[in-house]
């Protein structure tokens, strides 16, 4: 893949980001076809935002048709970062799509070099943790089925993140389960009962700060300076919850808290 391609497929992903419009598949031409085009496309992207770079998700590496070792990375944008209710949110499928994780948050820059940081140093410089929600998108058209290599480097379904009550280190890094209850209020005039669910939240690399790790040296030896201020999302406990976009909800973490919520279209 060329430069002006690289340049050309970033731009094409900007523009259905800040318009909301959903789209098909990039020309063939557009498309990466290995894991460096994709994150050449996303750094593209990066640079020529409007914004700054906010925070991170990421996971251990994964599998998918065929592939294996690939990097599960990408940017969340500082102005789709929220800490109050209503919050902004696009629709998904009619729905509003989320996905309940812990977000570490760095008080201290951690600038790329070539030795790798230790788990003590990463550690050392995070200024703790919170209850968050990942929010979801999917900005191809449902009935294209663009593969793992297009998502990366369209941000991985990211659309923004909600951040929620504080914790401690402690407790974030001995969370490998959550106990999750979602409970979705019916407005006003309706005279139902809450909606209750009970959801076994579990980690998918074991403990969230696994993944944390792992990021730090990826974009450290990418050239990638970690920011601080910065948050770094590690996979959900519970996959995609949908919820309505006009209904109050809960989301209860164990007893490490909760958030309530309800969402605001943009």
């Amino acid at each position: 893949m060329q430069r002006e391609q690289v340049k050309l497929a970033a731009e094409l992903l900007i523009q259905r980001r800040l318009s909301n419009q959903l789209t098909a598949r990039l020309d063939k031409v557009l498309r990466p076809e290995t894991v460096e085009q994709a994150l050449a496309i996303q750094q593209q992207l990066i640079n020529q935002m409007p914004d700054t770079v906010g925070g991170w998700k990421t996971a251990l590496p994964i599998s998918d048709s065929g592939m294996n070792d690939l990097p599960v990375v990408a940017p969340i944008f500082s102005n789709t970062v929220y800490d109050r209710s209503p919050c902004p949110i696009h629709l998904d499928e009619g729905v509003c799509k989320i996905e309940p994780e812990i977000a570490f948050r760095f008080q201290h820059d951690l600038p790329a070099r070539n030795k790798a940081y230790s788990d003590q140093e990463i550690t050392e410089a995070l200024s703790g943790a919170h209850l968050s929600l990942e929010l979801i998108q999917n900005r191809y058209l449902q009935s294209e089925e663009a593969g793992f290599l297009e998502h990366l480097a369209d941000c991985l379904f990211n659309q923004g993140l909600y951040i929620g009550p504080e914790i401690s280190l402690d407790q974030a890094f001995s969370a490998s389960h959550i106990d999750l209850t979602l409970t979705r209020f019916p407005d006003a005039s309706d005279t139902n009962s809450p909606a209750i669910e009970v959801l076994a939240g579990i980690h998918p690399n074991q403990y969230p700060q696994l993944p944390l790790f792992w990021l730090v040296i990826f974009l450290s030896q990418r050239g990638i300076d970690i920011k601080a201020g910065q948050y770094v999302i590690t996979s959900s406990y519970a996959g995609v919850i949908e919820v309505s976009a006009d209904q109050e909800f809960s989301l209860e973490y164990g007893d490490l808290g909760s958030v309530l919520l309800h969402f605001d279209l943009k």
